[in-house]
């Protein structure tokens, strides 16, 4: 059993560092600063020689979570349903386990018996790159005639146990790399794009985020968590201070340098499931349309918060952390981070917060968006089947705002070879608006798209007309943002999280701005007029969304005698037919469905 254990775990590290040679597109991790992969595409992966040596042994026992090693134990069943730890608790996956992730299965955020273990790295040194190798000692059992028939299975399931364990067994350097280059693999096994390079380590990351906070003024903090088995494990990285600001006219607080670059956190005994369980409870609560007048999904709101945020939040404070960037694992990719709830306030209230597949896949260049020129394409009917949206001209018209931010294209003129057409102008639109149905749904890469007037669009085709424009090479200036506004995502799915986590990626533009559900036309339309406002005054992508949720939540941004008021005091003129009266949109069910995917800045 030891050898099968510690075989299985070099076997699936080697396929994280070797993704599949036979994808069509590419992405780099190697430069986070410079991550144009669409200039590399013809140049020939690199050679395996250079990976790693250290991810293939076992590491010091000085940097053990805990000191004694145990087995990790193996599935009950005869004959595994999948080798994913998530689709194991899926029960569109697996119907044995309905009952078991019920949403009804949720924790009391005031009864958690939690033990959260705490590793930093120090800013004077960084991680061990060489590990000595030790032996795992574990108890071998004699496998009963049936069970060596189904062998074969039971190593593929192993595989993920062994990965936990040598994520668990590495320090905290080396876990956040196993970390990226598992997201990166994962983005790149659904999409089929082919990954290069390396994943940056802590302090490439650190740096970068220092870099940043130096040209907007704002400081990210990077969060990689890992849902395992019996634990949450969180990798947090702050933004070291940059040497050009130590002479800066900032006070002395801001300037101090992080005790710690980054931060690991175990929250022990929660199991996966029962986390799972009391995810998709929030966001089938927050996302329910009928239940906008009620507050159920706070329960579920403060057990995550409690088990993501709360363990790091001292250093997130001291730290004067102003953005959450959140890698996330499987299943909890779709959440309105937005909305987790400390019990007094919402995140979104002291952060703002965006999600990126993996931080070395994430084109993190900053440029300014304020008064920049919108490409604004819709329908508010479509040729054939798809639903109607009746206030999409108002939406278009309200991002647009006047005919010097940017042009309109509607319905029959929001078709495939226009959108081309318009891109391939010899100014580009550094934010392209569509105003459309677009299904992010479970299954193949393929099944998901983006509804034009008179077709669907498939990602992977998105992707080719992104790389035939030239979106991805330094000839071009990339698109800075893509905003989907009538979008919807399905829950519960691995398929579905990946696409959305990846549209970024997968469409090759820099951020993208989609929904988690499709929101009301009305709410919509109130967040889409609000948010370009801020666009042009906060600088940066996700504060501009910050300040748009709190509008919203606050009231400062409502329905008033058929007209939509935004903070600015400025109308938005709804139809005639629309009924009299007054409307909030503060509760989350309007706001927190926007996330920020890719670049935040």
């Amino acid at each position: 059993m030891k050898k099968l254990l510690i075989s299985c775990s070099m076997f699936w590290v080697w396929m994280v560092l070797n993704p599949n040679s036979g994808y069509s597109q590419s992405g780099n991790m190697s430069d986070i600063t410079m991550p144009n992969p669409g200039e590399i595409n013809n140049q020939p992966p690199p050679s395996n020689q250079t990976q790693r040596d250290d991810l293939r042994n076992s590491p010091d026992p000085e940097d053990l979570i805990d000191t004694t090693i145990v087995e990790p134990e193996l599935p009950e069943e005869t004959t595994p349903t999948s080798t994913n730890p998530d689709r194991e608790v899926n029960p569109e996956n697996n119907p044995e386990d309905i009952e078991q992730i019920s949403p009804t299965e949720t924790i009391d955020p005031k009864e958690l018996d939690l033990e959260i273990v705490e590793e930093g790295e120090s800013i004077e040194t960084e991680a061990a790159e060489t590990e000595t190798e030790t032996e795992t000692e574990t108890e071998t059992t004699e496998a009963e005639p049936e069970e060596v028939a189904q062998e074969s299975d039971i190593e593929a399931t192993i595989d993920t146990q062994a990965y936990e364990l040598q994520l668990q067994q590495s320090n905290l350097n080396l876990a956040l790399l196993m970390q990226e280059e598992s997201y990166a693999t994962q983005i790149a096994s659904y999409s089929k794009i082919r990954i290069y390079g390396e994943a940056p380590s802590v302090k490439e990351i650190s740096q970068r985020l220092g870099d940043l906070w130096e040209q907007t003024g704002k400081k990210a903090a990077f969060i990689n968590v890992s849902l395992q088995k019996k634990q949450i494990e969180s990798f947090t990285v702050l933004p070291s201070v940059p040497p050009s600001l130590a002479s800066a006219n900032i006070s002395k607080n801001q300037l101090a340098q992080p005790k710690e670059i980054a931060l690991r956190r175990t929250t022990k005994n929660i199991q996966r499931k029962t986390l799972l369980a009391t995810a998709k409870e929030f966001r089938q609560e927050i996302s329910n349309p009928r239940k906008i007048r009620q507050n159920n999904y706070l329960e579920s709101a403060q057990q995550l918060y409690k088990l993501i945020i709360e363990p790091i939040e001292a250093e997130l404070e001291a730290n004067n952390i102003d953005i959450l960037v959140f890698a996330m694992d499987s299943g909890l990719r779709l959440l309105p981070f937005a909305a987790f709830h400390d019990g007094e306030q919402f995140l979104i209230e002291k952060y703002a917060v965006a999600t990126v597949p993996s931080f070395g896949l994430t084109d993190t260049r900053y440029v300014n968006l304020s008064e920049s020129y919108i490409l604004a394409m819709g329908a508010s009917k479509f040729k054939g089947e798809s639903a109607n949206l009746p206030t999409m001209a108002l939406e278009l018209g309200s991002v647009t705002q006047n005919a010097s931010r940017g042009e309109i294209y509607l319905n029959e003129d929001f078709t495939v070879a226009n959108f081309k057409a318009q891109n391939r102008r010899s100014e580009p639109f550094p934010i392209i608006h569509l105003g459309t149905h677009a299904q992010f749904n479970s299954g193949k890469f393929d099944d998901s798209y983006i509804q034009f007037y008179d077709e669907k669009l498939q990602l992977s085709a998105l992707r080719q007309i992104s790389d035939e424009l030239g979106w991805s090479t330094s000839q071009n200036p990339p698109v800075e943002l893509l905003v989907l506004s009538a979008c919807q995502t399905a829950l519960g799915d691995e398929e579905a999280e990946l696409g959305f986590a990846g549209l970024a990626l997968q469409t090759g533009v820099k951020s993208a701005l989609a929904s988690l559900w499709y929101v009301s036309d009305l709410g919509t339309l109130a967040l889409m007029g609000e948010f370009y406002d801020r666009l042009d005054d906060t600088l940066i992508k996700a504060e501009a969304l910050r300040q748009t949720q709190l509008r919203m939540l606050t009231g400062q941004v409502a329905v008033e005698d058929r007209k939509i008021k935004l903070s600015n005091g400025e109308y938005v003129a709804l139809p005639t037919n629309f009924p009299q009266g007054s409307f909030a949109f503060s509760h989350p069910y309007f706001w927190s469905s926007f996330t920020l995917i890719g670049n935040w800045n």
